[in-house]
C-alpha cells in the first residue's frame, strides 16, 4: 500500500474534488486554502472555491500557468471513491498545524531574542493556537468581485427573512427593532451612574440571549457567581431579590415555586460565569479563545470595565483605552458580540439635566470611539429627593416614580441614535420590562 505522504494526500483531495465537485462543502468545512502546503494545490483549491461550477477542462484551462492537465488527471487517479475524503482532509489539517507549530516555535525564539514583553509573546501564542483550532485568518484583501458577490448573498438572505433580525436579539422587541439586535464583532457599552440598574440591564440581556440557545460568557469582576445567579433567578422567576438573599420566600405569593421554576429554566441556559476579580485583558482574551474553541461563543459580558486589572505603572486613562480597543479587536477576531459595563463620571450629578451623554463616560474618550453602540439605562427617581426620603403626597407617588425608566441609545454606528425607549424598572425583581408589555400584563392580571 502506497504511504500517504502530505503530497499524496493533497493530490487525492484535489483529484477527488475534480471528480466529485459536490464534495466542496465537505472539504471547505474542514480545510482553508492555507492548509495546503503546496502552492499549486493551494491555488487550484482557491480557484475551485471561487467558481460556481467547473470540470476538468475548465480547470485545466484556468490553471494552465500553475499546473498541467496531465498532473490534474494524475491526481484524479489517486482515489477511486470519495468515502475517505473527510479523513484525508483531517490528516492534511493536522500536517498543516504541525508546520504552523514549527513556525510558531521559531517566532517565539525570535521574540525572546528581541526582548519582547511576556504578555506580547503570550498573546501571539494564544492567537496562533486559536486560529489553528477555530480556523485560519480570513483573507485580508478582497477583490471587487469577491465583495460584490458577498454583498449580494448577504442582502439576498436578509430579503428572504423579510425584515427579521440580522443580529442577536437583546430580548426586548422595541430595542431589537431600533438596533436590529447585537451584531458579531460589535463592542456595546452599557454605562450609568450608581443605582441606574446597568448590571441588572446587562444580566437581563445575558439571560435572554442564553435562553435562546446562544452561548454566552459573563465576566463578573464586582460580584461573585452566587450574587449573579441570585439576581438572574429573581428576574426570571419574578421573585423578590431581597427574599432570595435572605431565604425568607413568601409562601402566599408562591415565591418558592417560582424560584424552583426559575432554577429549572436557568439549568437549560447555555452560559458560563467567571467571577475572577481584577481580571487582566490578556487573561480574559485567553479564556474567551478557549471557550470559543471548545464550546463556541456568541456573547461576552464584562462587568465592569474600570475593575479590570491595569499595570501599576500605566496611566489609567490610557489603560482603559487599551482595554476597550482590546475588547473591540477580540470581538472581531473571534466573531462574537461584547458588552462592557462602564461607570460614568460624577459630573453628571452636578448638572440640572441628569440625562447622561457620551462625554460623561469615565476615564477615557477612547470608549466613545471604540464602541459600536452606547446604551444608558436611566432612572430619574435616583435623583428625586422625595423618592430618596420615601415621601408621598398628592403630586408624587414614590413607588410609581421608582418604576419609571428609559434606555437611551446614545450612539449606534449603524442605526438611529440620540433616541430612547420607555421602560419599567422592577427593582424588587432586578428587571427591566417594556412599558407597553408591563401595562398589558397588569391589565391581564386584574381583568381590566
Amino acid at each position: 500500500m502506497q504511504p500517504r505522504t502530505p503530497e499524496i494526500i493533497q493530490d487525492a483531495i484535489i483529484g477527488s474534488l475534480i471528480t466529485w465537485p459536490g464534495e466542496r462543502e465537505t472539504v471547505a468545512s474542514i480545510l482553508q486554502a492555507s492548509d495546503f502546503i503546496s502552492g499549486k494545490h493551494r491555488a487550484v483549491y482557491e480557484w475551485m472555491l471561487s467558481s460556481s461550477t467547473y470540470d476538468l477542462v475548465t480547470l485545466a484551462h484556468a490553471m494552465s500557468s500553475k499546473v498541467s492537465a496531465g498532473e490534474l488527471v494524475e491526481w484524479m487517479s489517486v482515489e477511486s471513491t470519495s468515502a475517505f475524503l473527510p479523513r484525508y482532509c483531517r490528516e492534511l489539517k493536522e500536517e498543516a498545524n504541525r508546520v504552523r507549530l514549527h513556525d510558531l516555535s521559531a517566532n517565539i525564539r525570535a521574540m525572546f531574542a528581541d526582548g519582547r514583553p511576556y504578555l506580547e509573546i503570550r498573546e501571539h501564542v494564544e492567537s496562533t493556537l486559536a486560529q489553528m483550532t477555530v480556523g485560519t485568518k480570513r483573507k485580508t484583501m478582497l477583490s471587487a468581485a469577491d465583495l460584490a458577490s458577498q454583498a449580494y448573498t448577504r442582502v439576498e438572505k436578509r430579503y428572504e427573512r423579510k425584515g427579521e433580525l440580522t443580529g442577536i436579539p437583546y430580548g426586548w422587541p422595541d430595542l431589537d427593532n431600533k438596533t436590529n439586535g447585537m451584531h458579531r464583532g460589535d463592542l456595546i457599552i452599557i454605562a450609568g451612574r450608581p443605582s441606574m440598574g446597568k448590571t441588572a440591564f446587562a444580566l437581563n440581556i445575558f439571560e435572554a440571549v442564553t435562553s435562546n440557545g446562544y452561548r454566552g460568557a459573563f465576566f463578573s469582576l464586582e460580584m461573585g457567581t452566587d450574587q449573579v445567579m441570585d439576581r438572574m433567578t429573581a428576574s426570571v422567576g419574578r421573585v423578590k431579590y431581597g427574599n432570595i438573599r435572605s431565604g425568607m420566600l413568601e409562601q402566599e405569593r408562591d415565591e418558592w415555586q417560582r424560584f424552583q421554576s426559575a432554577c429549572e429554566r436557568m439549568n437549560r441556559h447555555t452560559m458560563m460565569i467567571d467571577d475572577t476579580p481584577s481580571l487582566s485583558l490578556a487573561d480574559l482574551k485567553s479564556r474567551c479563545r478557549k471557550l470559543k474553541a471548545e464550546e463556541g461563543l456568541d456573547l461576552v459580558v464584562v462587568d465592569y470595565l474600570q475593575l479590570m486589572k491595569i499595570p501599576a505603572k500605566e496611566n489609567r486613562v490610557q489603560a482603559i483605552g487599551e482595554i476597550s480597543r482590546g475588547l473591540k479587536l477580540l470581538a472581531r477576531e473571534l466573531d462574537f458580540a461584547v458588552i462592557a459595563i462602564s461607570q460614568l463620571s460624577r459630573g453628571v450629578d452636578s448638572r440640572i439635566d441628569k440625562r447622561p451623554t457620551m462625554s460623561d463616560l469615565r476615564d477615557s474618550g477612547e470608549l466613545e470611539q471604540d464602541a459600536d453602540v452606547i446604551l444608558f439605562p436611566f432612572r430619574p427617581a435616583a435623583y428625586c429627593d422625595k423618592c430618596r426620603d420615601r415621601k408621598n403626597d398628592s403630586d408624587h407617588d414614590s413607588t410609581k416614580h421608582n418604576m419609571v425608566a428609559e434606555i437611551i441609545i446614545e450612539k449606534q454606528r449603524n442605526g438611529e441614535r440620540n433616541t430612547s425607549l420607555p421602560m419599567v424598572w422592577l427593582g424588587q425583581f432586578q428587571r427591566f420590562e417594556q412599558r407597553k408589555n408591563f401595562i398589558t400584563g397588569q391589565r391581564q392580571e386584574t381583568g381590566k
